[in-house]
């Protein structure tokens, strides 16, 4: 027999949309993670219970993880309770069902197992005084403690066609006596028909259970309207953030480094995390050249569970600089082209020159060489002239 549970919470999420399209009934898996408590998931627990999201045990139902409780005493519980569903009928519900390991290290009584919570006002919501907690323990199920099992999972119906047994934490019409009201889904419905969610729907353990207990639970399957969806309860995942490798040069700024990610799953990247990690190095621009690390920290999500890999930063020296070449002069505003001595007409062996076969005295070749230098000697004394 159990105490009355004491109602507890302390925040999860994950917002689900059921759609019906084209009147076909529709079908989902939802990931449920570390980071998604604080919405509309809320994780609970009184002294000596706690909840987690594990690897395991053995080959889970879903993915590679599941949801752990455990209980170290009578007084300790813990739960995990959707809350999404607040405003939805009891009538509307038509499938509910999740798996469960119950391990061998477990002290307390063997046919208890992880368990369903509903959180509900049987009055519903316009009528005040109705709350309870619905409660469905595999235990009170048809076979009882024959179907209970350890160090393995099992799948518990707590729907069954509106005949799976429940019992609820106080007295409602239809239920003669709170905690001894072991009677099927259907037969609460029928006494409760304005019956509403108006807290949470999900899964728990203790209260009330002497010794130790280790359990897991997953695979929660919520049906409303033909629409189920199915929540998968996952671990935090491996992160590695790694550094880039880098060279910068002697006396220049050094860089800002963005770091690379691998292990980012079920479409993450990084702007899912909590915070962004960021990349520093020991290097500054008056560094000496050489080798020096780059390293990364800060990155936070409870969705992951992070490690850094560091990179280099290679500190070069500067290149060489080139020869200046020396401009071109201007002269009157505009770039002078340099004049150069014409070059002297070829001759033949006899002192004339040659080409087209006229013959021209030496004299005529000297007359133009003297005419070359006074040119340069004009555009000397023209440059003088406009310094001054």
């Amino acid at each position: 027999m159990r105490t009355p549970r004491a109602l507890f919470g302390a925040a999860v999420a994950v917002v689900v949309v059921m759609s019906v399209a084209g009147g076909v009934a529709a079908s989902s898996t939802v990931v449920v993670r570390p980071g998604d408590v604080g919405t509309s998931w809320l994780a609970g627990s009184r002294p000596g219970g706690t909840s987690s999201f594990v690897t395991g045990p053995a080959t889970a139902p879903l993915g590679v993880g599941s949801l752990q409780f455990t209980t170290a005493s009578s007084s300790a519980s813990a739960e995990l309770l959707n809350y999404s569903f607040i405003g939805t009928p009891l009538a509307n519900f038509d499938a509910i069902s999740y798996r469960a390991y119950r391990a061998s290290s477990s002290t307390n009584p063997t046919t208890q197992t992880v368990a369903l919570a509903l959180e509900v006002d049987v009055n519903g919501p316009d009528t005040a005084g109705g709350f309870a907690t619905l409660i469905f323990e595999p235990d009170y199920q048809s076979g009882g403690n024959a179907a209970m099992q350890t160090d393995t999972w099992q799948t518990w119906d707590a729907y069954q066609g509106g005949n799976a047994i429940w019992w609820a934490t106080k007295d409602i019409p239809g239920a003669p006596v709170a905690f001894n009201t072991f009677v099927p889904w259907s037969v609460i419905l029928a006494a409760n028909p304005q019956a509403t969610i108006m807290g949470g729907v999900g899964l728990f353990v203790g209260s009330g259970w002497d010794g130790q207990f280790t359990g897991y639970g997953d695979a929660l399957r919520i049906g409303v309207g033909g629409n189920t969806t199915t929540y998968n309860f996952e671990p935090a995942a491996a992160l590695i953030v790694t550094a880039p490798n880098a060279t910068a040069v002697q006396g220049d700024a050094i860089a800002t480094f963005v770091p690379s990610y691998g292990g980012f799953m079920y479409g993450d990247t990084a702007a899912s995390l909590t915070t962004q990690p960021t990349c520093a190095t020991t290097a500054t621009s008056g560094s000496p050249v050489g080798p020096y690390p780059i390293t990364c920290s800060g990155a936070a999500s409870a969705n992951y569970t992070i490690t850094y890999v560091p990179g280099t930063l290679d500190v070069v020296a500067a290149a060489t600089a080139a020869p200046s070449v020396l401009p071109t002069e201007q002269v009157g505003g505009a770039t002078a082209t340099p004049v150069s001595a014409p070059t002297p007409p070829p001759t033949s062996a006899d002192g004339r020159l040659a080409g087209n076969g006229d013959t021209t005295p030496l004299i005529a070749l000297l007359i133009c060489t003297v005419s070359g230098i006074l040119g340069l000697l004009a555009v000397e004394r023209q440059r003088r002239s406009l310094r001054r």
